[in-house]
């Protein structure tokens, strides 16, 4: 059996390639603005979910999600057709919520993505405040494998979460 090490260094992507074309789809999906991301928007084999799709070249990025108050989702790259990197999320909005007001919380978490570091793009910033709103992002490990969590605050109340997985896949 390879090591990660061996494995890594054989892969036909590279981490940068990776990381560059998740930062990119981000950025055309779930987190651009409505006349943007409705050209990703696609049809979703699962009932109810809501799908985006990104490609360029040999890359594929899909996101799809379900729900509004607990929304878990799962994003997949693909590299020529193949699985090679997913991320998993699940969390909810704490506390009773008009879809006005949680829609309030769900456009900071957009702009939020929109601020990603382009080196680690998988979630926001590790923080990032607007208006009366404060978004703050911790992960452990690596593209490889990671697990982390994003938080919103209003007023330092916290007001949602998600806890974060990912993994490349070989």
């Amino acid at each position: 059996m390879k090591n990660d090490r061996t494995i890594r260094e054989t892969s036909e992507w590279s981490v940068k390639e990776l990381i560059n074309f998740i930062h990119e789809a981000h950025l055309h999906t779930y987190a651009a603005e409505k006349n943007v991301s409705k050209h990703y928007k696609v049809d979703s084999f699962l009932p109810s979910h809501i799908d985006f799709e990104y490609k360029k070249g040999v890359w594929t990025y899909r996101d799809s999600y379900v729900g509004f108050y607990w929304p878990p989702g799962k994003e997949i790259v693909l590299y020529k057709d193949k699985p090679c990197w997913c991320m998993s999320y699940q969390g909810m909005l704490i506390g009773e919520y008009s879809e006005e007001r949680a829609d309030q919380v769900y456009q900071f978490l957009k702009n939020c993505l929109k601020h990603t570091p382009k080196e680690k793009p998988f979630r926001g910033p590790g923080t990032y405040h607007e208006g009366g709103f404060t978004y703050k992002f911790s992960m452990k490990g690596d593209a490889y494998y990671f697990t982390g969590r994003e938080e919103i605050y209003e007023s330092d109340k916290l007001v949602f979460f998600q806890d974060i997985m990912a993994s490349a896949i070989f």
